[in-house]
């Protein structure tokens, strides 16, 4: 990875600064009252080091988090004995057995669960009691990554400033008053894990122990197993800094008395030392780089902090700016613009949760040598038993998190997500051989830091999904479209040749000579056969095949463009003919979610497996594959799964993402009014089960982008799915494939003009509508058309 870094840090470099920060309005978001939980709370991050912001009077909260820290270390959990039973339950299959199948899956092939990102503790500042409050205002400023809580008590006028710095590895928050000696409050450490405080002069540290198993919510309350010799260590480390007043030792906290100032700086680190080292035995120093880090930090000021912060933050955040529209709801705090939400009002919300999913994305997902990519919550968790372990779920839920990395113009901030493909590769060549006797690699349904790869727990309903490891290559070559880096083509090329192997191994042939994958199942749903029997278990789910298909064509691309391994290029251009087609059901008129014509057994489900292929590949369109995509139409209008649940998490996601690349405005702003009625927290974050589950976030903000720019066709189309709500308005910045930035004004509905800028002189195609023109870049110039030239 060093290789893509040097390559990408060298490339910003030279990139053009779409906006100008001094020229936009702040994308803030604010709240009139301190938070009362969780969902109500400000998250912040730097990548590693996250918190959510409380903003209390009397005592104030910031839940920490770190990256890295998981239950559980290495372990051997390679299934032995599933190649055993592997020819039985393809034959039962194949001879319609359905559940014979199903129960011999289910007893032979699935193992123990993942391991949990867990809740590192807290931070807590008690005032003491205090007057009426008055004034108060919460306030996060997206535009430096900056959360501000300012009230007045009496005269007094107190202020807060807290962030996540990437430069300097640390939280820091400064308490002011504009009277001297007012500050007066005591400050400490907890957490829910193991753990032990200790006072250093004006340091309160934090040693900690996470335990050796913790259990997924869905299991039931369960205590987490500790055990001596097992579970990683970390510390959190406190430094006060004041000016004016006193900071003594109290009970394990330490007080500050009548400052005039004070700065709070925590550093944490983890005993991770990779995801094949034993954090125990082979695990780092936590107390000699907290130590250090901090001895750092004490000798800065807090302006030279706070300055740093901001340029490396507003570097990413700036590049990008958006404008839908205004209205009188833009002054209104976040938590009441949300409760008084209506469709056809308030255009600058969508335009704010864009941002915001961005700002996400910068504070979840920072490059680095322990780096790990935004997991189901991000990098933000409360619990000792997160929902669904608040790992990375590889049926959709970690993918939808890099939906939009590219095309909003964070593509180094994919580099953790990649990463960890490569990583899972390692173990998945192990599952590969042990349970399909294969080559290359396979990853199931699950990932946690320790990157297992063998089927989880529970049923093979979720389990035995084959092609987490396909899809998961499909952001590999994604990333390498947008930046066209040869360097790292060469860098990921194995894991994509591993990937393809797999399949090239392990697809079977199914009754009509087509290649399938046995055994199969779709995307956690179940069938209802003619006969009325229920099922999950199957052969060649049209997902599968599409993402196969994927796989392939992006693979043999590589092959071309790097001149190597004719003959494994011309092995997948056989498999790719003779792969499963897409079929359109006789019955209905629907794309087929199953090989055969079997019905969902929920007619209103909201799993839409086999839209894969548009809203994530290019293997439906309306232009290139009219009949799929009317067949496709034709299952969402039957579905109308952005109706079920509330519209969150990937529900929402996959049907904001349907609907923009079918080009259809109105949908799509349908899927997105939904979302903000149903599905997002005071906070601005996406709930889903009761549980905040971020790519319901991230994946809105891909479909917004998309709904203004599009490229996934090998054309840049402009405004492919803009609805009526936002007649006129202005996006710069966002990113086309190729490595093309595009800049976009349209007012009553209609293309004013397009401004193109590219590091390297391209051809493109660029649509509006329904005409088509070619443009010649040329290297470190703007390039400008208006609608005239359509």
């Amino acid at each position: 990875m060093r290789l893509i870094l040097i390559t990408l840090l060298l490339g910003m470099l030279f990139m053009r600064c779409s906006t100008n920060a001094d020229d936009r309005k702040k994308t803030n978001i604010w709240f009139d009252k301190p938070a009362k939980n969780w969902y109500e709370a400000i998250p912040i991050g730097n990548g590693s080091l996250a918190g959510m912001v409380y903003g209390g009077i009397e005592s104030d909260t910031i839940k920490l988090n770190e990256e890295t820290l998981w239950s559980g270390g290495p372990r051997d959990i390679q299934n032995h004995k599933a190649f055993k039973y592997l020819p039985q339950i393809r034959q039962l299959l194949l001879d319609n057995k359905n559940k014979e199948a199903e129960k011999l899956i289910d007893s032979t092939m699935l193992g123990p669960w993942n391991e949990c990102y867990l809740p590192m503790g807290d931070l807590v500042i008690a005032h003491k009691a205090m007057n009426e409050v008055k004034e108060y205002k919460r306030e996060l400023d997206m535009n430096n990554g900056i959360v501000s809580v300012n009230y007045s008590i009496g005269q007094v006028q107190y202020k807060r400033e807290v962030f996540a710095s990437f430069p300097d590895k640390a939280i820091v928050m400064r308490l002011t008053a504009n009277q001297s000696q007012k500050l007066n409050f005591s400050a400490s450490l907890g957490s829910l894990l193991h753990n032990e405080v200790n006072l250093l002069d004006n340091q309160i540290v934090l040693n900690g122990k996470a335990p050796k198993h913790a259990y997924p919510h869905y299991l039931g309350k369960k205590e987490a197993v500790y055990e001596d010799g097992y579970g990683m260590q970390f510390q959190m480390r406190l430094l006060v800094k004041n000016q004016g007043g006193e900071v003594v030792q109290e009970k394990g906290k330490l007080s500050v008395r009548n400052a005039d100032e004070v700065e709070l700086i925590l550093t944490a680190v983890t005993s991770f030392n990779g995801f094949d080292k034993n954090p125990v035995s082979e695990g780092r120093d936590c107390n000699a780089i907290c130590e250090q880090r901090t001895d750092l930090l004490e000798k800065q000021n807090y302006n030279q902090l706070k300055k740093r912060h901001v340029e490396d933050f507003s570097t990413l955040f700036n590049r990008v700016s958006i404008d839908l529209g205004k209205s009188s709801s833009d002054d209104l705090a976040i938590s009441s613009r949300l409760a008084q939400y209506k469709p056809d009002e308030d255009p600058g919300l969508t335009a704010l949760y864009f941002q915001f999913g961005r700002y996400l994305l910068i504070s979840s997902s920072r490059p680095g040598k322990f780096a790990q990519p935004a997991n189901l919550q991000g990098i933000w968790n409360k619990d000792l038993q997160p929902a669904w372990s608040a790992n990375w779920t590889l049926n959709c839920n970690a993918q939808i998190n890099y939906w939009a990395v590219e095309t909003v113009n964070l593509s180094e901030l994919h580099l953790p997500f990649i990463k960890m493909v490569q990583e899972l590769s390692v173990d998945g060549a192990k599952t590969a051989r042990n349970m399909y006797g294969a080559e290359g690699w396979i990853a199931h349904h699950n990932a946690d830091i320790w990157r297992t790869t063998s089927p989880v727990g529970g049923s093979g309903l979720w389990a035995i999904y084959q092609v987490g490891g396909a899809w998961l290559c499909h952001h590999l070559w994604e990333h390498y479209e947008f930046t066209r880096d040869s360097d790292y083509l060469k860098e990921i090329y194995p894991v994509l040749k591993g990937a393809a192997r797999f399949y090239l191994d392990n697809l079977q042939r199914d009754k009509d000579g087509f290649w399938v994958t046995n055994p199969s199942e779709s995307f956690e749903n179940l069938y209802r056969k003619p006969d009325g029997s229920v099922g999950w278990a199957c052969v060649g789910a049209t997902q599968d095949m599409q993402i196969i298909r994927d796989l392939f064509q992006n693979c043999q691309m590589a092959i071309s463009k790097l001149g190597v391994d004719q003959e494994l290029g011309k092995q997948i251009e056989k498999y790719s003919a003779e792969l499963l087609p897409m079929r359109i059901s006789p019955t209905n008129g629907q794309l087929q979610e199953w090989k055969d014509d079997w019905e969902p057994a929920d007619p209103f489900s909201a799993q839409v497996a086999h839209g894969w292929g548009l809203a994530v590949g290019n293997q439906i369109s309306s232009r290139e594959t009219p009949e799929l995509a009317a067949a496709f139409v034709k299952t969402l209008e039957n579905r109308k799964p952005w109706e079920q649940y509330n519209c969150g998490s990937w529900v929402g996601s996959f049907s904001a993402k349907f609907w923009s690349r079918l080009g259809n405005g109105e949908m799509l702003q349908t899927v997105i009014d939904t979302h903000f009625q149903k599905a997002v927290s005071p906070n601005f974050t996406s709930h889903f089960s009761g549980y905040w589950q971020i790519d319901g976030n991230l994946g809105i903000t891909a479909s917004i982008a998309e709904m203004l720019l599009q490229s996934h066709t090998g054309e840049v189309v402009l405004l492919p799915a803009l609805s009526s709500k936002y007649p006129s308005g202005e996006v710069k910045g966002l990113c086309a494939r190729n490595g093309i930035e595009v800049d976009i004004k349209w007012k009553d509905g209609e293309l004013l003009e397009a401004t193109f800028y590219s590091p390297n002189s391209v051809e493109c195609k660029v649509r509006y509508k329904n005409k088509l023109i070619a443009l010649d870049l040329h290297a470190g110039k703007m390039h400008t058309v208006g609608n005239s030239s359509f």
